[in-house]
């Protein structure tokens, strides 16, 4: 049975008893949102080379897994396929799920929230599996709008703005297009110091080789020290903690005869384990970092299609476990901020699904039925089919 549901409804899991995530799950999730991330950069770095890119992939696997609760059939398969959690079953994955994100949001020693919203448009049936899995598993907030009012729009900024600190004001814009039915949303905000920060009196301008080859004078942080720090092949990467050790940079710098595409071809979720992170080692050394603070608006329909998911972008599309009306993705969109510098670093990124319904019902015709000329009329019996009466008039009045 689908529920309507009012606008303002907060989703909670307050007096709910829920099943914890195993270790193994946790560890497949793990692995499968590393190997969704490196997938989803490589192909986004392949379409806007050499281009600064900055993407939370953490936040678009999660607004997809919510997006993935209400599909079906081979468009869930495609979805979970490409976000390679294939082999976590539905109410293990939503519980994993839960349970990372309640681990993500305890941290004490830097500012880390995610938050998820869904808004759906007001009279717009939503089944009620769908609605108390993205509440009991993601805490989204849940609110009925009128995309066909600016409120609205304001209305999902205001969110993202109070969800990202400030960083990001405006994820979407009106007038919306005529069949939105649903906009679901994740962000996520971190600011954390610097376990060492640098020394603001050591920063000063240096030349930065940029990609055409052309030169720039960059504010760059200087640092002496020992460092978590390998040499790889065809490259040199340093770890720097955060407040609390807990959360990482990961900085890699690739030879001279390299790229960030060249090195990040290789890398997966099994190099990144395997190959990568075991090799930091405690080394003496010095660190030129430059000052950067970057602002992203990247569309991801043509990423995520190239990477297998194709289905959920198509009218036809099976979202049969969100509602009952046909509805397809018509938008995936991220928008990012990040900004690092002498004492750390700030980051917040907000990711939108819009849901569109696949055709607009068509409208039952007014019929006009004028009897103003001859006419023939019989009368029957519905029950057994029998013409008790039957008759032509040419004039009414006799």
């Amino acid at each position: 049975m689908n529920i309507k549901l009012g606008a303002g409804v907060l989703l909670c899991i307050s007096g709910l008893t829920v099943l914890a995530a195993v270790p193994g799950d946790q560890e497949k999730l793990a692995s499968a949102n590393t190997g969704f991330a490196f997938d989803l950069l490589k192909q986004i770095a392949k379409e806007q080379p050499n281009t600064n890119v900055f993407i939370s992939p953490f936040s678009v696997s999660s607004v997809l897994q919510m997006v993935g609760s209400g599909a079906a059939g081979e468009t869930r398969t495609e979805m979970q396929r490409v976000l390679k959690t294939s082999g976590l079953p539905a109410d293990a994955l939503n519980v994993t799920c839960k349970d990372l994100n309640q681990s993500l949001n305890s941290q004490t020693n830097v500012i880390l929230n995610l938050a998820n919203a869904i808004w759906y448009k007001e009279g717009f049936h939503l089944k009620p599996r769908f609605v108390s899995n993205n509440g009991n598993y993601f805490l989204a907030k849940l609110a009925g709008v009128d995309f066909g009012k600016p409120e609205s729009a304001q209305t999902i900024n205001e969110w993202a703005n109070a969800s990202t600190h400030g960083k990001i004001k405006e994820v979407v814009q009106f007038p919306f297009p005529p069949l939105t039915r649903v906009i679901l949303a994740n962000a996520i905000y971190f600011k954390g110091k610097w376990d060492r920060p640098f020394d603001k009196s050591d920063t000063k301008e240096d030349v930065f080789h940029v990609s055409a080859g052309g030169e720039k004078q960059t504010p760059t942080m200087w640092q002496h020290g020992h460092f978590n720090y390998q040499q790889g092949d065809g490259f040199q990467a340093v770890r720097l903690p955060y407040a609390g050790g807990r959360l990482q940079m990961y900085l890699f710098l690739p030879d001279t005869n390299s790229s960030p595409a060249k090195l990040l071809a290789d890398l997966n979720a099994n190099t990144w384990r395997d190959k990568i992170l075991p090799k930091f080692q405690d080394q003496q050394g010095v660190l030129a970092l430059p000052r950067f603070k970057l602002d992203c608006d990247v569309m991801l329909n043509d990423p995520l299609k190239a990477l297998g998911m194709r289905q959920a972008f198509v009218v036809g599309a099976d979202f049969s476990a969100m509602a009952d009306e046909p509805l397809f993705v018509s938008e995936v969109k991220q928008k990012s901020f990040v900004e690092v510098n002498e004492e750390g670093t700030e980051a917040a990124a907000v990711t939108t699904v819009k849901m569109t319904l696949s055709a607009m019902p068509a409208p039952k015709k007014l019929f006009e039925m004028i009897v103003d000329r001859p006419f023939f009329f019989v009368i029957g019996d519905d029950q057994t089919k029998s013409i008790l009466f039957m008759g032509m008039i040419y004039d009414p009045a006799g």
